[in-house]
């Protein structure tokens, strides 16, 4: 009897773990990790001169050159890769070649990568010498810096007119271009933020929008709008911008920054915010990423799969697969694959060490390292993972610890 007892006991631990460790899955790669994610950040080690095998496993030969990185840039030499130091990997890699590398996750599709770069699926042949649009799941990719950071000339030669897309955002537009929403609803004459994917949207130019922007500005007295933002471990200058609603160029200029490097414990001065900044957890500071059947509440219930008594960090909504999945707030995604218990799951980081999670899905949209707006498509549901039926899993996390998203919902 008290054998049976302790297995029940230690079954129940387990699960708790596996419950829990999404979080802690999606931000760090150390010893015995592997996959994809391991393998971009072998990939970037190898570039920079590291000697390692770069076959997905974080074996110790990944682990002694991830700890020689972190002792080169002043980080916390454990070995682990968590956001900090991949980011910090990441814009050294950059700094050095001119070009991001992606790692082709299942799912994924040219056209969709293509789209998540503002990029044309040809540019992306391309550069990286492809005959075909097929990818292959692990495949590397070559993603140009001036896709990600803006080109002036390119922007000038589609400053003229954009044909919406599926899946866009006038906000989104706004933001690849340099632009303030408010100046593409006057250049097209429009009265609200709503489009159509095909429709022609004339664009004005950037400079001039900056310039008329700017003067609004002044003769508002913008100073009322500037604030202080003290840089968090792991976060990256994008992801503030997209926090405060802000270009990184402008962040750059305003901190006289030489590159995008920046540190913990740092103190930026954002002008021209659009935004308050990093969310706040709130009664209604969040939407419903779906609408649907709430099928299991947050807390302890039994669960469906091997009827154990266990705690469900999340809310299930149950909606049929293909279902469009959006960003319950605006944030930058930082896991967007597969994850044991979630299948195929998206995790967006909104700032001030909150994210949320979205489980179970049949197809993703966004890629990591992609900032989303508010009500976005980032995802389609499905029933993928360990799930008994077409439903999205939907968690909210503050300091990787699982809140109730109730209490933050309209």
């Amino acid at each position: 009897m008290e054998k049976s007892r302790f297995n029940r006991i230690l079954i129940i631990l387990v699960i708790l773990l596996l419950a829990f460790s999404f979080s802690t899955f999606a931000y760090n790669l150390r010893l015995n990790n592997r996959g994809s994610e391991v393998l971009e950040v072998q990939k970037y080690l190898a570039e920079l001169g590291y000697e390692l095998s770069t076959d997905g496993i974080f074996g110790s030969g990944t682990e002694e050159a991830v700890k020689d990185f972190q002792r080169s840039n002043n980080l916390t030499v454990d070995g682990i890769v968590g956001r900090e130091t991949y980011q910090v990997l990441k814009n050294s890699f950059v700094e050095k070649v001119s070009y991001e590398l992606y790692i082709v996750s299942r799912g994924d599709s040219l056209s969709n990568i293509a789209n998540s770069r503002n990029l044309t699926v040809s540019e992306i042949k391309n550069f990286n010498k492809l005959t075909s649009e097929r990818i292959n799941y692990g495949q590397t990719l070559k993603i140009p810096v001036e896709a990600i950071g803006g080109n002036d000339q390119k922007q000038e030669a589609e400053s003229s007119t954009y044909t919406v897309r599926r899946g866009d955002t006038l906000s989104q537009i706004a933001n690849r271009n340099n632009l303030k929403v408010e100046d593409i609803i006057a250049k097209n004459n429009i009265s609200s933020d709503f489009i159509r994917e095909g429709q022609e949207l004339r664009l004005p130019n950037s400079t001039n929008s900056q310039q008329s922007s700017n003067n609004r500005d002044n003769s508002s007295g913008s100073s009322e709008n500037n604030l202080k933002h003290e840089v968090q471990p792991g976060e990256s200058l994008s992801v503030i911008a997209q926090q405060y609603g802000t270009r990184t160029s402008d962040i750059r200029a305003n901190n006289d920054l030489q590159g995008d490097r920046i540190y913990a414990g740092q103190e930026l001065v954002i002008k021209g915010a659009s935004r308050s900044g990093p969310i706040r957890l709130e009664k209604g500071s969040i939407i419903w990423p779906v609408r649907g059947r709430v099928t299991s509440e947050f807390g302890w219930r039994d669960h469906p799969v091997n009827n154990e008594r266990s705690f469900h960090n999340g809310l299930d909504i149950a909606v049929p697969t293909g279902t469009d999945i959006k960003a319950a707030a605006s944030g930058q995604v930082t896991h967007s694959g597969w994850m044991n218990g979630f299948g195929y799951t998206v995790v967006i980081d909104h700032g001030n060490n909150i994210e949320t999670l979205y489980g179970h899905n049949s197809r993703l949209l966004v890629s990591r390292g992609e900032n989303v707006q508010q009500g976005q498509r980032i995802a389609l549901s499905g029933n993928t993972g360990m799930s008994t039926g077409p439903h999205l899993h939907f968690g909210v996390l503050r300091n990787d610890e699982p809140l109730d998203p109730r209490k933050y919902l309209p």
